[in-house]
């Protein structure tokens, strides 16, 4: 499906259409953590925290066709 069309639904509190956003994303998200501290735990808690971040901020994503840079964005900052 459409990662716009998912970010759409997700805002409307649908979870089933964020876990499918989290899974198209959920490798480089963890590359991406480890990357930065070079240590498998402390980039699975930075990789959480990202999630629950985007999860409770979600409705501030102006661009639903940019939810891979924006949630990158989250786990860097």
């Amino acid at each position: 499906m459409d990662v716009a069309k998912l970010v759409q639904k997700a805002k409307k509190g649908n979870d089933e259409a964020f876990e499918l956003l989290i899974s198209s994303v959920r490798n480089k998200l963890y590359r991406t953590a480890y990357s930065y501290v070079r240590n498998e735990q402390d980039a699975l808690d930075i990789y959480q925290e990202t999630i629950y971040k985007a999860y409770t901020s979600l409705k501030t994503l102006k661009k639903p066709e940019s939810f891979q840079s924006w949630i990158i964005k989250i786990l860097v900052f």
